[in-house]
């Protein structure tokens, strides 16, 4: 009895051991700042799933296809986009693109403002 019950106690030990979480939370990106091409200051670009070029050009894009205003969307590349105002002069994003039953999949957020 007391055979099995040590290999059994080895084997529960290395399945806990060797077990990795099933759904291992996705690394975020930190894409940093940048000024548009018209002086609007875009800030704190973070990525999910989404290289930072392509959150640049998306970031790049929102004021003038969403507005400036808040409480607005719009789509950018497949990306779908919502503006919130959060102050008089700045405002925040956040893009999304869904895969399967996951809204989030793919995200952005950044902030942006004079």
């Amino acid at each position: 009895m007391r055979p099995f019950l040590i290999a059994a106690m080895l084997a529960a030990a290395a399945i806990a051991l060797s077990s990795a979480p099933a759904s291992a939370a996705p690394k975020l990106r930190v894409c940093g700042n940048l000024t548009a091409d018209n002086g609007l200051l875009i800030g704190d670009i973070t990525t999910k799933r989404v290289t930072c070029p392509l959150a640049r050009d998306i970031a790049r894009a929102v004021p003038v296809k969403c507005g400036a205003n808040g409480g607005e969307s719009c789509s950018v590349v497949g990306f779908s986009c919502l503006v919130a105002r959060a102050a008089p002069e700045l405002r925040f994003a956040r893009c999304t693109k869904p895969r399967g039953n996951r809204p989030l999949f793919r995200t952005i957020w950044f902030e942006f403002g004079s």
